[in-house]
């Protein structure tokens, strides 16, 4: 394919040889991962005098994680490659990637800035074509997000005033596992919502760090809305439950190739200390209430974002609809992430999510979030991955978590029905949309009123939503001439016919 390529681009053939020692390739560096090499051919062209180019082709082989002591019949993951090569400047190079995805991945002259293949340098998977303008290279499947970018962090997070920092345990390498406990201490702990937040079992999936570190980021700003979120609520973040395999460069498992997202079910002397350190800090911070939302945050190598929802079969019809809710929270304005995204489990044991489902079942929403590597809803033509827009989609889960503890904010507040009023109003289909609370209503006469009350709202001018086909709709401006008691009033055909919960966002 390669060569046919070749004869194709050039059409003048001075002389061919073995001149593999002209590039060279390395991975002996912070999450460098590389298999075996082979010279394709070498090819030196002319389209005129003093108009020549090396043409050079490879077939580089991305390189297997160990083979796992555990789970012996899970085939170990060769989907994360990184490298170097050396003296590429000014040569047509043709890399042909096997074991893994190489679909528009990323490249970097410094190993500090990323960018994305092109489509025409990545006509098709699995081969990459580019005329290099820099003597050296690095190739990765995404752009990286090492360990020693996890530790400056942490030491930036560590340094606000509303977070503690903590060693929850090391790895089977010795290296620690961090938590990070956020919540502004000034009020107290008694009624707070509590969030585990835990990332990057898999150390292939870059873009899952990126979002995470983004949610942090959010977490701990200045904005109303964080401020509020870390008034009423305790969260506990691990970024790095893998350090190990991040440092190595391996794709799915830990150094001694074993795969710790699904080490959650084993005994005890099959438990790596990696799970064991998450047990154990799991099991302190809920000894005296449950938390109310774990995220298990994860990359896939499906184009789209997605959450992992538990069938109501393995767990309950209400459980199920807290799930939908968090997840239609998070959709926004469909930008990133659709109902058609979504994906649906059974609720398994040797999973995190199976593990704490097992010790509090419905109190606590145990879930997995999926970031892509490649575009968002399934489709080429439109957004690919970044670094930025991974941002994005942070702030979109930001408020998702805000909007489903109903966090009682100064400039966002979310209030339910507190009574209807009409002959018309009856409970909707529960598999018809979303819902806050325990049920919704449904009037299709238009005359029917629901009355929405808040004890106290500051003043100001606030815009309203409605809850309504599963994201928030814009539907009037209110001003609340003084602090203390606000009730608002709509009728059913302003509501479009369903009554749930509206949103105030002050202006």
């Amino acid at each position: 394919m390669i060569k046919g390529i070749l004869t194709l681009l050039l059409p003048i053939l001075l002389c061919s040889g073995d001149i593999f020692a002209q590039i060279r390739f390395s991975s002996g560096f912070e999450s460098g991962s590389l298999g075996e090499v082979k010279l394709i051919d070498s090819v030196l062209f002319s389209k005129r005098a003093g108009d020549t180019t090396l043409h050079i082709s490879y077939q580089v082989n991305s390189r297997f994680d160990p083979f796992n002591p555990i789970d012996t019949a899970l085939r170990p993951s060769a989907r994360w490659y990184y490298f170097r090569m050396d003296g590429v400047k000014d040569k047509m190079v043709y890399l042909e990637i096997k074991n893994t995805e190489a679909l528009r991945p990323f490249y970097s002259y410094d190993g500090v800035s990323f960018f994305r293949f092109t489509k025409s340098e990545n006509p098709e998977k699995g081969l990459i074509a580019k005329r290099f303008e820099k003597d050296t290279v690095y190739i990765s499947h995404f752009w990286p997000y090492t360990y020693s970018r996890h530790i400056m962090k942490l030491e930036e997070w560590s340094a606000n005033k509303f977070v503690k920092r903590e060693e929850i345990g090391r790895s089977s390498n010795n290296l620690p596992i961090d938590m990070l406990t956020v919540t502004d201490t000034i009020f107290s702990d008694e009624n707070k919502k509590r969030v585990w937040i835990h990332g990057r079992s898999h150390p292939s999936e870059q873009p899952a760090s990126w979002h995470l570190e983004a949610l942090t980021d959010y977490i701990l700003s200045d904005r109303p809305e964080a401020q509020d979120l870390r008034k009423n609520s305790i969260i506990y973040i691990v970024p790095f439950i893998n350090p190990d395999g991040v440092y190595g460069g391996y794709s799915r498992s830990t150094s001694t190739g074993v795969n710790i997202e699904i080490n959650w079910d084993r005994p005890d002397s099959m438990t790596m200390p990696e799970v064991k350190a998450l047990k154990a800090a799991l099991e302190n911070v809920t000894s005296k209430k449950p938390l109310d939302i774990l995220l298990n945050m994860h990359s896939q190598i499906a184009n789209s974002a997605s959450y992992w929802i538990h069938t109501a079969e393995s767990t309950t019809e209400r459980f199920l609809d807290r799930q939908l809710l968090l997840s239609a929270l998070t959709m926004d304005d469909r930008r990133y992430y659709r109902e058609e995204d979504e994906q649906f489990s059974a609720v398994a044991s040797r999973y995190a999510e199976g593990w704490i489902w097992d010790r509090f079942g419905e109190n606590t929403l145990a879930i997995t979030f999926e970031t892509p590597y490649t575009f968002y809803k399934e489709n080429p033509e439109g957004e690919w991955v970044s670094v930025d827009n991974l941002k994005e989609l942070a702030e979109d889960t930001f408020y998702a978590i805000y909007d489903y503890l109903m966090i009682p904010g100064e400039r966002r507040v979310i209030i339910e029905t507190e009574r209807l009023k009409g002959r018309g109003w009856k409970v909707g289909e529960r598999k018809e949309r979303r819902y806050f609370g325990d049920d919704y209503h449904i009037d299709e006469s238009g005359n029917g009123k629901a009355i929405f009350r808040l004890d106290n709202l500051t003043s100001g001018e606030y815009k309203v939503y409605n809850f309504k086909s599963n994201k928030w709709v814009e539907m009037d401006i209110v001003l609340q001439k003084r602090d203390g008691r606000f009730v608002y009033k709509a009728k059913s055909a302003q509501l479009e016919g369903e009554a749930d919960a509206i949103l105030l966002i002050k202006q």
